[in-house]
């Protein structure tokens, strides 16, 4: 039988074959600079749009050459399938006060209401080398930068688009060899595919999220990602709010390798990686559960907690949150990561201050129904001194209470009545640097904490396994 961690490798290379196959076939090739006579002045500034549009439009591949100015781009170019955008040594800026996306596929769908019909996908899109820069000096927010068009945002509508490059219902996509700079959206958002490649990726001062992606996924690699983000280096968000996804469903065999968040001077990185399984529910009330199962991150550096919990935007507590409940999925396998756990990713509430109820959190956080979850080779510091509630693994709902704005009451960030339950956990080769915890696996339970009838749950954990080389 394959161990299931070799499966998912030759399923992912498997992939990545097929889009390099399918890449060979083009051969229809022209340079932007063909259609020169279509840029158009705006403000004193020469724009591309209409001459980069045109060419994708016409052509299976597209070459912005090197140049010592940025093209820039004041409108989404829209991408069909069987095309590649090659832009070695170029760079491509977005006009400023741009608030829609740069890329998108042409078939591009919204799945919020409804599910993504089947047979519409587009296929075969690459974008090779190349720094695309945003405009921004700090996030934007949903709305106000990475939109899908100027329209009036509304659920059903591309509500939860938020990029600089987009890319749903898209089989065998690839983006390698690429720069972005001062994002105030996602770099990457993509959902609803089969088959993807992102390699060799940077990431300058980018402000959202670099790889966000959402449900209904497989066969994806990520490898060779580095670089500053202001939130999650790599997201699997299978489940998202309502303002971040129009995509929801599983994803399956995924390999995260070599990723590295870097810091640097003046720039607030948030350490963290996102791995999001939960249900949801369409307009129609059918639910989806959107689990997330055979992933491999192997070769990590500059995270501190990887997330993997079911979580809905902030409420009030005595009222409804956003709907949806704890997910499922299993065979995850963190392997050779190197973490500094110097405090709790959200430094806030009752992390911050220890509370002995809420307070624990730890570099692994799980909340979800999980078959099975694998650390392999983890080097982990802790500063107890600090943070005696920190551990390596916590299991089971969190909470973390905080006073409303306005004047309005407290409000809860996370859900404390999602129980959830690992079958299956399985550690080999963890070392452990400065302090040790009480209890490197935590899990957490609450019994009505917020006194609103709705705030009970627990964590549970099958069986736990150290294997040889455990220290």
């Amino acid at each position: 039988m394959i161990p299931i961690w070799l499966k998912i490798e030759r399923c992912v290379a498997a992939a990545v074959a097929e889009i390099a196959a399918l890449q060979a076939r083009l051969n229809d090739c022209a340079s932007i600079l063909d259609y020169a006579t279509l840029v158009r002045m705006r403000n004193g500034v020469a724009v591309w749009t209409d001459a980069l549009q045109r060419a994708v439009a016409e052509h299976e591949i597209v070459v912005i050459p090197p140049s010592d100015e940025p093209y820039v781009i004041d409108g989404t170019v829209i991408l069909p399938s069987n095309r590649r955008i090659e832009a070695h040594g170029a760079t491509v800026r977005l006009v400023e006060g741009m608030k829609t996306l740069l890329f998108r596929n042409a078939n591009a769908v919204d799945g919020t209401l409804t599910p993504v019909p089947a047979g519409s996908r587009d296929t075969n899109i690459a974008i090779v080398g190349g720094t695309w820069e945003d405009w921004c000096t700090r996030r934007q927010g949903y709305g106000h930068s990475g939109m899908f068009d100027i329209l009036p945002r509304r659920r059903g509508n591309f509500l939860g688009v938020s990029a600089m490059m987009f890319f749903c219902n898209c089989d065998h996509l690839a983006i390698v060899g690429v720069t972005f700079r001062h994002c105030g959206a996602f770099a990457i958002q993509a959902g609803c595919g089969d088959a993807m490649h992102f390699e060799n990726i940077s990431f300058d001062r980018c402000f959202a999220d670099g790889l966000h992606l959402n449900g209904n996924l497989s066969r994806v690699l990520a490898r060779h990602l580095r670089g500053q983000v202001g939130d999650d280096l790599v997201a699997l968000n299978a489940y998202d709010w309502l303002d971040s996804s129009v995509a929801f469903g599983s994803q399956r065999e995924i390999l995260c390798e070599d990723l590295e968040l870097v810091r640097a001077p003046s720039f607030d990185v948030y350490p963290a990686i996102r791995i999001q399984p939960a249900k949801y529910r369409y307009a129609d009330g059918a639910v989806v559960d959107c689990s997330v199962s055979d992933v491999i991150f192997r070769r990590v550096r500059g995270i501190t907690t990887f997330k993997c919990y079911f979580q809905t935007p902030r409420y009030a507590i005595g009222e409804e949150p956003e709907w949806g409940e704890t997910g499922s999925g299993g065979n995850i396998l963190f392997e050779d990561v190197e973490i500094d756990l110097t405090g709790p990713i959200d430094n806030i509430g009752q992390y911050a201050s220890a509370d002995a109820a809420r307070g624990h959190f730890g570099a692994f956080e799980f909340g979800a129904n999980l078959s099975s979850v694998e650390l392999r080779k983890i080097d982990i510091t802790f500063h107890t001194d600090k943070f005696p509630l920190s551990h390596l693994v916590v299991v089971g709902p969190k909470s973390c209470v905080v006073p409303g704005k306005d004047g309005c009451g407290d409000m809860e960030i996370f859900d404390p009545y999602a129980s959830c339950r690992i079958e299956k956990m399985t550690l080999s080769g963890v070392r452990v640097r400065g302090s040790v915890p009480k209890e490197l696996v935590c899990a957490t339970s609450f019994d009505n904490i917020n006194g609103d009838g709705r705030s009970s749950g627990h964590g549970e954990i099958g069986t736990i396994e150290w294997e040889e080389n455990a220290e």
